[in-house]
């Protein structure tokens, strides 16, 4: 890698180091990365190789209290009311959004739990979890539908350096096949004591459009009236800079959702998730993203601008204003990034179009 000293002046250099960082992320050939520091040198170790079921299943099967510590009393703790009754069945994370670092964290290479590990998880939480009416919050990880997805061929699988299974077209090499987890959540309903299982992770939804069966059962049986899903955007220029998939995935899926919907005499609905201000994303894409909104008939409430965190691609894009997706030149074309106060809440202010608060604000933008 470059030093830390060249890193720090030349922006240039930091979206360079960001890419070569993020194209170490197999850890079946990834390569140690060393960055001079004035007179020392850093070494990072390549990506640990990732555990067998058998292996996450011993991890997951330790004897977890599954309560606060003793320390906090009858303090309320958000975060542990959102995950006490949901079951993480994986880790890893092979969509490779650029504003996320799940891949940094967890890896590329889904690990899956054993159906038993995680049968018999939820058979403690109804068995051993104070308030536990019968409903399990979530069977997911960071997607909700990558359990036990895997590449078809293990050599192929160590010789890739892809960002992304499934960016920008779904790798021929990936087994989308969503059999696993459908067959997970109709043992999981078998289980005496549980009334119902919501999915509640974050779905992957271009994947999930290769096996409308998986759909089907997903929209019967675990949909509480609203399923959240992230197109992130509606326009193609951020959607490249997010390794995004474009629309056509969402109405693929939507065409699927509202089928199954449907035929279960259900009324259920789709909330989809936008981002503001994220690098890529210019003036006139919030415009065309709000005139979509208003098309579909959205007025959302809950929406996010972009943050730029560590280890992100998106970040170094934030910083840098370069696209480290491509080889990077000095010479190269700049990348508009939104970053002043004014532009970030002006393209905030277009996803919530309806807001009379902002109606001044966007008049005098058009």
């Amino acid at each position: 890698l470059p030093s830390y000293n060249k890193v720090k002046n030349d922006p240039v250099l930091y979206a360079h180091a960001s890419r070569v960082l993020h194209q170490e992320t197999n850890p079946y050939n990834a390569r140690p990365l060393v960055q001079r520091h004035d007179t020392k040198e850093i070494w990072v170790n390549p990506p640990p190789i990732p555990l067998e079921t058998d292996e996450m299943d011993l991890v997951f099967g330790l004897p977890y209290q599954r309560r606060p510590h003793p320390v906090y009393g009858e303090a309320r703790i958000p975060a542990y009311e959102m995950i006490r009754f949901s079951v993480n069945i994986m880790r890893g994370c092979f969509g490779g959004c650029t504003f996320c670092s799940i891949t940094e964290h967890e890896g590329r290479i889904i690990q899956s739990r054993s159906e038993e590990s995680i049968l018999k998880e939820i058979e403690e939480i109804r068995d051993k979890v104070p308030g536990f009416t019968g409903t399990i919050s979530d069977l997911g990880g960071p997607t909700a539908n990558m359990y036990r997805i895997h590449c078809k061929n293990r050599e192929t699988e160590a010789a890739c350096r892809r960002l992304s299974c499934v960016y920008p077209t779904i790798c021929s090499n990936l087994n989308t096949s969503h059999r696993h987890t459908t067959q997970l959540y109709r043992r999981a309903r078998k289980i005496k004591g549980v009334k119902r299982i919501l999915i509640a992770s974050g779905l992957r939804y271009d994947l999930a459009v290769q096996d409308p069966e998986y759909i089907k059962e997903l929209v019967t049986h675990h949909v509480g009236g609203y399923l959240k899903i992230a197109p992130e955007h509606s326009e193609a220029s951020p959607l490249s800079k997010m390794m995004k998939p474009g629309m056509g995935s969402y109405y693929a899926f939507k065409r699927l959702f509202d089928r199954y919907s449907k035929e279960a005499g259900k009324q259920q609905y789709l909330i989809p998730y936008f981002i503001a201000g994220h690098p890529g994303s210019r003036l006139e894409d919030m415009v065309n993203l709000a005139l979509w909104l208003k098309k579909h008939g959205f007025k959302v409430d809950q929406v996010q601008t972009f943050y730029p965190s560590p280890m992100a691609l998106a970040t170094a894009m934030y910083h840098s204003e370069r696209n480290p997706l491509k080889r990077l030149r000095y010479k190269g074309e700049k990348l508009f990034v939104p970053k002043s106060i004014e532009e970030r809440r002006l393209q905030k202010a277009f996803l919530r179009y309806h807001d009379t608060e902002h109606r001044e604000a966007l008049i005098e933008a058009l």
